[in-house]
């Protein structure tokens, strides 16, 4: 976990496709189960999600799977975590950090590429609590029993209803 102990583990939910704007949201929800992000991502990164999440192979190496592949064939390289560290204007910046021998390094990258490969990895993901804050987090402990249920409705419906839309 990184040193900063104002993070929150944080998994993938599910990946939507919005019905009315086509566009892919990265559900993720701390492991504490108190809050859901949503992230808008392109199509590349929701499938490259998606099918790892839903271990769907392909017949070939996909670009996520030949990084990671790539990452644990070198001996002295280990990905320690990816943390999502800010938001402005609604976009999202992360970063991966790297054990290279005994020395750390960080790598700045877009959280749907670093989440890719993260999974891949079995990584842990943080998100630094200030970005939840300023961000378009739901907080479910502030949530109706009605809201609650219609929210998860939503998501727990994404795999039939929005994905192949």
């Amino acid at each position: 976990m990184p040193e900063d102990m104002n993070m929150y583990e944080i998994g993938v939910k599910c990946v939507i496709k919005e019905p009315l704007t086509s566009r892919y949201l990265l559900m993720m929800e701390t492991i504490c189960g108190d809050y859901l992000l949503p992230i808008t991502i392109g199509s590349f990164e929701a499938e490259a999600i998606y099918s790892e999440l839903n271990k769907i192979p392909s017949p070939r190496p996909m670009t996520y799977d030949f990084i990671s592949g790539i990452l644990s064939s070198i001996d002295k390289v280990r990905v320690l975590s990816l943390v999502i560290d800010d938001v402005k204007e609604g976009v999202y910046t992360a970063k991966m950090e790297l054990d290279c021998g005994g020395e750390q390094k960080t790598m700045d990258c877009r959280p749907s590429d670093g989440i890719a490969i993260a999974l891949r990895l079995s990584t842990p993901i943080f998100i630094d609590e200030e970005v939840l804050a300023k961000s378009s987090c739901i907080d479910r402990t502030c949530l109706s029993e009605q809201e609650e249920r219609t929210l998860f409705n939503i998501v727990d419906d994404q795999g039939t209803t929005f994905w192949n839309v």
